[in-house]
């Protein structure tokens, strides 16, 4: 942790907290292959990617089930099972 993190407040879970805040972080390279695809993929830059998977990975812990697992229909009925580390 850095100096600059120790400084901010305990984390509220509010959303509505404006300005940036660099984060660092190490990506191993199936995490930068995958950062690649999606940022071709989507035209964005590689910050608006990481961003969207984030909000993506919040929300889809919301709908995690006891076993953690989340449970997806697709458009053409085919079930899916999603284990979330």
């Amino acid at each position: 942790m850095t100096a600059s993190e120790t400084d901010l407040p305990p984390d509220t879970g509010d959303t509505t907290i404006s300005g940036l805040t660099r984060i660092t972080f190490n990506a191993p390279g199936r995490t930068v292959t995958a950062l690649n695809a999606l940022t071709t993929a989507s035209g964005d830059n590689r910050t608006n990617v990481i961003n969207t998977a984030l909000r993506l990975a919040a929300t889809l812990l919301t709908f995690e089930r006891p076993d953690g697992t989340v449970h997806i229909l697709a458009n053409d009925g085919t079930p899916h099972v999603l284990h979330l580390p």
